[in-house]
């Protein structure tokens, strides 16, 4: 599935709402370790998200600031993950592709668990 670039506030609550797990990359167009880590970040989208299921999404903090605060940015890039439309106790900051790739995995295996009930 194709990484959803998230543009309003409005479209980051909706996509919580209707999508049970979703990770959401904070990150900033001129941040040098954003822009590293983004293509691992599409990888694991386009291998373990599905659809109605487990999205990722990414925003600009500089484009979305409401957002920005709501989470409580404080450093770049930042990764969130929502269960159910509740940010759940993972997150993961700075470029850190093992503790990303961790993070993403465990969450697909409970995905993976839910998606073939519903």
């Amino acid at each position: 599935m194709p990484v959803t670039t998230i543009t309003s506030k409005s479209q980051f609550d909706e996509l919580i709402k209707t999508t049970r797990f979703v990770a959401v990359q904070a990150s900033a167009s001129w941040c040098g370790p954003c822009k590293a880590i983004s293509p691992l970040f599409v990888k694991h989208s386009e291998a373990l998200g599905i659809e109605n299921t487990y999205a990722f999404a990414k925003f600009d903090t500089d484009d979305v600031p409401d957002l920005s605060f709501e989470l409580g940015v404080r450093s770049l890039p930042t990764f969130y993950f929502f269960e159910n439309g509740d940010k759940i106790d993972r997150n993961v900051t700075g470029a850190n592709p093992g503790a990303l790739e961790k993070v993403i995995k465990e969450i697909a295996e409970k995905a993976k668990g839910t998606a073939v009930s519903n």
